[in-house]
Parts: structure tokens; sequence; C-alpha cells
């Protein structure tokens, strides 16, 4: 992916090394212990990570200890849209990692919810506080902020959690990257996550979900469910991202329309 201004921090040789990106790739992305993203395409807005990649490991911190491209690929697209749907509006971001759709959006001026698994949580946590977007860090009518909170479907009780968030109207569900295929052959957790953002989807929220294509299967499943949640479910053409970021092997999705997911057909 070309045209997001990306700059590292990483160890070579035992050497802190600090590197400015041309384009993006998983694999540069994950030697990174600090990055520092900016998108031009909203007001040239500035968000700082931090990232474990020694945690990627799923008996550590997993995969949500690095930024993925997915992430990218969604915050590039966001970048595009007019600032002005985000200030003030209530966004919640599922399995976000370090955070970057999250912050961004806080930044421009949103009241975000960032969320994912327990051991992850420190991560969002440092990189709230890192880009100044705590509650009591922001002053103004029109400033944004960002909280943390666990939210991990498919644990028990999490219909209750994602109950209490939607509590309050939604105004954005952003999810990049969250399903996945097991050692089976099969994508056992997609299925309670488009019932998470079936939950947290009010008439008028908007969902956006992206991933990677790494699996037929994943995205067999993924719309599946998909259309038995929500009555539109549309792919968002590649063409509507600036053109260094309209690659084939991501996808987004937009979810309109709840359907009563009682009706299974």
């Amino acid at each position: 992916m070309e045209g997001i201004e990306i700059k590292i921090v990483c160890w070579e040789d035992g050497c802190r090394v600090e590197k400015e990106l041309d384009k993006t790739d998983r694999w540069t992305l994950h030697t990174a212990v600090e990055l520092q993203v900016t998108l031009p395409w909203a007001n040239n807005v500035m968000i700082r990570l931090k990232q474990e990649p020694h945690a990627l490991n799923a008996s550590r911190m997993g995969v949500g200890a690095c930024l993925w491209e997915g992430e990218l690929f969604l915050a590039a697209y966001l970048a595009t849209l007019p600032v002005h749907r985000f200030i003030g509006a209530r966004v919640i971001e599922l399995g976000s990692g370090p955070g970057l759709i999250g912050l961004m959006l806080a930044k421009l001026g949103a009241k975000v919810i960032i969320t994912d698994i327990q051991k992850v949580l420190s991560l969002a946590e440092h990189n709230v506080k890192l880009n100044g977007l705590l509650v009591e860090q922001r002053r103004g009518a029109v400033s944004g902020y960002a909280e943390v909170q666990e939210l991990e479907w498919g644990k028990e009780g999490y219909e209750q959690v994602v109950s209490s968030l939607a509590s309050a109207p939604v105004d954005w569900v952003l999810a990049a990257d969250c399903c996945y295929i097991d050692n089976e052959g099969e994508s056992p957790s997609t299925e309670h996550f488009i019932r998470t953002c079936h939950g947290l989807c009010g008439e008028s929220t908007r969902c956006l979900v992206s991933f990677e294509l790494r699996s037929n299967q994943v995205k067999s499943v993924f719309l599946k469910e998909a259309a038995r949640a929500f009555s539109r479910v549309e792919r968002i053409p590649s063409k509507s991202l600036p053109k260094g970021c309209q690659i084939d092997h991501i996808e987004l999705y937009d979810l309109q329309g709840k359907r009563d997911l009682m009706d299974r057909t």
C-alpha cells in the first residue's frame, strides 16, 4: 500500500533504527516496536502506535500485538470521507489490536470505544494515552476521545457486553481482520463476530468490515452470516480508496439494515 506516510522504529543487529516506508507490507510492519502513521487525506492526522512484535505468538498477546494491512486499508477509506461525519460521532472499534482506527477517528472528533480481548487491552490503553486521547486529556466541545473496553465475541456473557455498549446509539462499528480460520479449516468465531456487529448496530449505524483474503472459507462464512444478519451486504470497491491503496488482496464490506436473527432463512 502506498500514499500512507509511515515511519517505524525497529531493531536491527542490536541497534535501534528509524525508517520511513515507501510502501507497506506485513513483514516490515511487524518488525516495528513503534509506528507513526500519517493519513494525508484526513487533514494529515498523525497517529503514534506502540507494538509488541515479540508477542505475536498466540500464547502471549497474539495477532493483536501488531498492526495489519487490513486496518490500514480501512483507515485509508475512512480518511477519504468528510471529516464532519466523525465530529461527535459514537464509534466502536472491534478487535482493535494497537488501535489505529479508533485513535484516528478520536483525533478527528469522534467519541470512541476501542475493544479487544483482555490481553491486548494494555497495549491499546498505552496508545490512547500516547496520543493524548484520554477523556481527561481532551478539552473543548468538539474534542474526540477514546476509551478501552474488553469485548471477546464467543466468550460467555459477551452478549451482555454488546447490549451495554449499544445502550446508547452507535454511529459507526468498525473492524479489520477480525475473522480467522482454525487448524481444522473452519471459521469458528465468524458467527459470533457478526452477531456482535448486529447487536451494536441501530437503524442508522454504519458497519464497515475489512479483511485480507487469506482464506476463501473465511470469506464464504462471513458473507453467509452477514447476509443472515443484514439486508444489505455491499462490497466497497477498492477504487473508492486513494490510488496507492487500491489493492485486490483486501476487501471492505458495508453492512446495513438489521434483520431479525430469529429468522435464519
